[in-house]
């Protein structure tokens, strides 16, 4: 049995507290983590990335584990490193804090909604959301998925 590692944290930089403020958020970002303890989310200014596992000192932070298969794990690992390059969505993040559901670019992402489509392709659904709505789910929606309950594996500050 494989484990879907995803964290989330809140960053101390301005973007972090722009993202906070416009989403009302405890979690300003969501990444998934490699087995190579790298960490693979969307970021302002570069997009889709892999980071090093140090990349940032978060004031908060959570970690998870959901348990799944190998073929599940083999298809999100790849599917998340297909979408590496992707521009960021900045334009979803001007709809969040405008609350216009409709600003939204498809060719570009932001962390919680590559998160949700990396488990959507392995068969793990967090939410009950279609994809074509994943423009719309903050890091702070996505933490509230049920799928997490009991897979808590790390925390730090409150």
């Amino acid at each position: 049995m494989r484990e879907f590692r995803i964290r989330f944290i809140n960053s101390q930089d301005i973007i972090g507290r722009a993202i906070d403020l416009a989403t009302n958020s405890l979690w300003d970002h969501t990444e998934l983590e490699t087995e190579a303890h790298t960490y693979i989310g969307a970021h302002a200014g570069t997009g889709i990335e892999e980071k090093a596992y140090n990349w940032c000192k978060p004031s908060r932070e959570r970690r998870y584990a959901i348990p799944c298969t190998d073929e599940q794990y083999t298809k999100m690992m790849a599917f998340a490193r297909s979408k590496i390059g992707t521009p960021y969505n900045y334009l979803d993040i001007a709809g969040l804090f405008l609350h216009n559901r409709h600003l939204n670019s498809s060719a570009r992402e932001e962390c919680a909604q590559f998160v949700f489509q990396v488990a959507v392709s392995g068969g793990l659904w967090m939410l009950n959301a279609l994809p074509q709505y994943s423009n719309l789910i903050t890091p702070e929606t996505l933490h509230l998925s049920p799928l997490l309950i009991r897979h808590c594996i790390y925390i730090f500050g409150e």
